[in-house]
């Protein structure tokens, strides 16, 4: 990818970011004590100037060089064992899956292939709690990682959907690969479910800012001591996510925490 202009915000000026710059193709994310906002070199003028009509101060401007983020995140990409299952993203093989299953999840449009420490943190808590012979749902189900090992864990159903179109397409591909059958995914929202729709366990792997909002939904999906397995959260952030599911009726029983990156299981009351 080209140069990119990198600038960092105070935390407190994410609400006005999406109005200010909403009509540009720029990113922001979260990091450390700050806001960093992502924008091409070309734009970089332009998206200041908005950034200082709307009051939005600029800490620190920073050009990155190109670099070629496909073979990093290949680079990245390592053999993970969950349980009875390796996830494996190379083929040919580069693990011995020994006993365990393996899975072979490339690294191609979808997230959560397992790799990352928030997906890592998912499976931990994940495989002692798949309900044997009950249904798991995996709400932003990026590779469907997390649903294809609930179900290889005993699941009898494991179903997933995501806001991302070709988040169910990469999920179907590799339940296909992988035979794994009893799975469905789909693109849509919280509301595409049936009312009536119920689950034993649902997991999330997604940021708290995507997730906070769902965590009433989520308790409506599930019957009294159904179990809910969270994460992508920030570990400095524990309190306040603590407090949002208790909020939701929702009782943490174990924490998890990789780096800056924490996950929960919980129970609803």
């Amino acid at each position: 990818m080209p140069d990119a202009v990198r600038l960092t915000l105070p935390v407190s000026a994410e609400p006005g970011l999406e109005e200010a710059l909403a009509d540009l193709a720029v990113s922001w994310s979260l990091l450390g004590e700050g806001l960093s906002v992502w924008v091409s070199e070309e734009d970089a003028a332009e998206v200041e100037d908005r950034l200082a009509a709307a009051g939005l101060p600029v800490l620190r401007r920073e050009l990155e060089p190109e670099r070629d983020w496909i073979a990093e995140a290949a680079a990245l990409q390592r053999p993970v064992a969950a349980g009875g299952v390796v996830l494996d993203p190379h083929e040919p093989p580069s693990a011995d899956p020994a006993s365990r299953r393996r899975l072979h999840l490339p690294a191609e449009r979808a997230f959560g292939t397992g790799s990352h420490e928030s997906t890592r943190l998912a499976l931990r808590l994940l495989v002692p709690a798949i309900p044997a012979g009950g249904t798991v749902l995996d709400i932003g189900c990026g590779a469907g990682t997390l649903a294809l090992v609930a179900r290889l864990g005993g699941a009898r159903r494991a179903l997933g959907f995501d806001l991302d179109v070709e988040a169910p397409l990469a999920s179907r591909l590799n339940a296909r690969r992988n035979g794994v059958a009893g799975c469905a995914f789909w693109a849509g929202l919280l509301e595409s479910l049936s009312p009536v729709a119920r689950f034993d366990l649902v997991v999330a792997n997604m940021l708290q800012e995507e997730v906070g909002p769902l965590l009433p939904g989520l308790a409506a999906l599930l019957p009294a001591g159904g179990l809910l397995v969270t994460s992508g959260q920030l570990v400095r952030r524990e309190g306040e996510f603590l407090t949002l599911l208790g909020e939701a009726g929702f009782r943490p029983t174990r924490l998890a925490s990789e780096g800056e990156w924490l996950a929960t299981l919980s129970v609803r009351r």
